[in-house]
């Protein structure tokens, strides 16, 4: 039955005390065991089988030794779980340190590595803003502190070259400014073409002399401007000589004379002007012109010379003129009497002749005389409708038969000028259109003045004009209606425009002579369907003119008083 219960068992004397005082011989096992009842009787105590066996030496003492180590293994079994803990705990604070530093080195290398990038990077942001000043240098002797220090070089070199590039920016706009002032303020034209011919750079000077608005014409070509076609073309043929001929080598510039015709605009007669032209290529193609209006000098040139002619033709025609006319006298005194019928009648008409053509001579002698010798101007204030009727008064008949009519404005600003000289202006404007209406039954002429006006409606010019409804000019004469000895006339000397030429010149009016034809000119000509019209612009007014003028519009702002005729 114990066999058959759990057995509780315990070696006794084998604990560490014993073992070391020797007592190992003692130890036992003891064994303790429940016996169940046998039978089922009430008051029956519980039975327990205890046995205790010595055990042998050997045995105890290698129980002995198992205990020990036994006891040692669960001493190190419950050190084991302590022990992980601490490895554990150290490895993690291992791990944390080590993190730690490696972040902390990554921190300081990337601080090395990154900070000399960062001012790079930085330093490129404001030189694209455009701030070239100074640059912080990496202090280090590797290969990015090189960079940084190469960096802040290149920008102060950017810097310096900006600086430099603004002065000559500056020095440039200057230049140009000068230049700009001096083409502005230069008495020639001047235009610039491009590489293409199209105008580039036009002055004051040329929309002055071409009087045209060139400015407006700027990329296009000159032969697209009205009225500067032939003289484009003849300016380009000019051009394309120079590039082609040996003397392009030698000379870097051309120049030449051209004539042409103003285009017609309104208030404005066409004029004939003569250009001195100069032309010079310019880099990239680009080619330059340089003109100016040299039709007043060519004028005086022609006048001096045929003054000049003039005076010497008068010294030696002088001379046998009076002796010639005395010996024919003497001769008709001496022959006269010791003559008659047919042979004296002979005689007197051809000493008439003689006579006549000798004071003919004179005459046209007198004339060279004042053509070349006439006086400078003494200029005053004149009332120019005062004049004029003064003159048409010498033309009594002409306008009692009406062939001759005066259209006058009124309110006229008052000129300054040569009473003498204009009333001789007059005169010869007036006979010469009724010269040119004489074969004509109803030929007239009639002499106006008026006021010229800018745009602004400031004063510009007064104005005389002699118009008739003659055959008028041919282009041939009308080119050279001012040269001396030019004339339409059988009898005439072709002085008469040429001192009415020279005569302006002193008073510094211009002189213009047009034909008027037919259709609408005409019909503005005042009802002259053909003839000729020689006008003359007075820009020279007595002190106070202008004012004068001012007022008398502000009195009516239609400029009646310059509008109304008298007639």
């Amino acid at each position: 039955q114990a066999r058959n219960q759990r057995v509780v068992s315990e070696l006794i004397g084998l604990d560490e005390d014993a073992a070391a005082s020797g007592g190992a011989a003692n130890a036992r096992v003891r064994a303790i065991a429940f016996i169940p009842p046998s039978s089922f009787r009430l008051g029956e105590e519980d039975r327990y089988l205890l046995v205790n066996q010595l055990l042998p030496g050997a045995v105890a003492a290698n129980a002995l030794a198992v205990q020990s180590a036994y006891r040692e293994y669960q001493q190190r079994a419950l050190a084991r779980s302590g022990l992980r803990k601490m490895y554990i705990g150290t490895l993690t604070l291992a791990l944390v340190l080590a993190v730690f530093g490696a972040l902390l080195l990554a921190a300081t290398l990337g601080n090395q590595l990154a900070r000399p990038l960062l001012l790079l990077a930085e330093g490129m942001r404001q030189v694209a803003g455009g701030d070239l000043s100074a640059k912080p240098v990496f202090a280090s002797r590797d290969e990015l502190g090189g960079l940084t220090r190469s960096f802040a070089d290149m920008t102060t070199q950017l810097s310096e070259a900006r600086e430099l590039v603004q002065k000559s920016v500056v020095q440039v706009e200057g230049a140009r400014a000068n230049l700009q002032t001096i083409l502005d303020n230069l008495t020639a034209g001047v235009i610039v073409f491009d590489r293409r011919g199209h105008i580039d750079t036009v002055n004051p000077g040329a929309t002055r002399i071409m009087r045209l608005p060139l400015s407006a014409y700027r990329g296009q070509r000159l032969a697209d401007v009205p009225g500067l076609a032939e003289f484009a073309q003849a300016v380009g043929q000019r051009f394309e000589l120079h590039s082609t001929s040996p003397e392009a080598g030698e000379r870097d510039h051309w120049q030449d004379s051209f004539e042409l015709q103003t285009p017609a605009q309104p208030g404005r007669e066409r004029d004939s002007i003569t250009l001195l032209v100069r032309g010079a290529s310019m880099p990239q193609g680009a080619t330059l012109m340089v003109f100016d209006d040299i039709t007043e000098l060519v004028s005086a040139q022609r006048s001096e010379a045929w003054s000049e002619v003039a005076r010497r033709l008068a010294h030696e025609i002088k001379n046998p003129l009076t002796p010639i006319q005395l010996s024919a006298e003497r001769l008709q005194h001496k022959l006269g009497p010791k003559l008659e019928g047919a042979e004296q009648a002979m005689l007197a008409r051809s000493v008439d002749t003689i006579v006549n053509q000798v004071q003919a001579m004179k005459t046209l002698v007198n004339e060279f005389r004042d053509y070349a010798r006439l006086p400078a101007a003494h200029l005053i204030p004149i009332e120019l409708n005062a004049l004029v009727a003064e003159v048409l008064g010498l033309y009594g008949a002409a306008q009692e038969a009406g062939r001759l009519h005066a259209d006058l404005a009124t309110a006229l600003p008052q000129i300054v000028g040569d009473s003498t000289q204009l009333r001789q202006v007059i005169h010869n404007l007036v006979q010469n259109a009724l010269d040119a209406v004489a074969d004509q039954p109803d030929g007239r002429v009639r002499v106006s003045t008026e006021v010229a006006r800018t745009e602004q409606g400031e004063l510009r010019a007064v104005r005389l004009q002699v118009i008739d409804n003659g055959p008028g000019f041919s282009d041939k004469v009308l080119k050279r209606a001012f040269e001396p000895y030019v004339t339409t006339k059988s009898k005439g000397t072709g002085l008469g425009l040429a001192v009415v030429k020279k005569i302006a010149d002193e008073h510094g009016a211009r002189v213009r002579i047009v034909n008027l034809g037919t259709g609408v000119e005409g019909d503005a000509a005042g009802g002259l369907p053909r003839g000729a019209q020689v006008s003359l612009s007075f820009a020279k007014f007595a002190p106070g003119a202008g004012a004068s003028q001012a007022s008398a519009l502000s009195r009516d702002p239609h400029g009646t008083p310059a509008a109304s005729r008298a007639h």
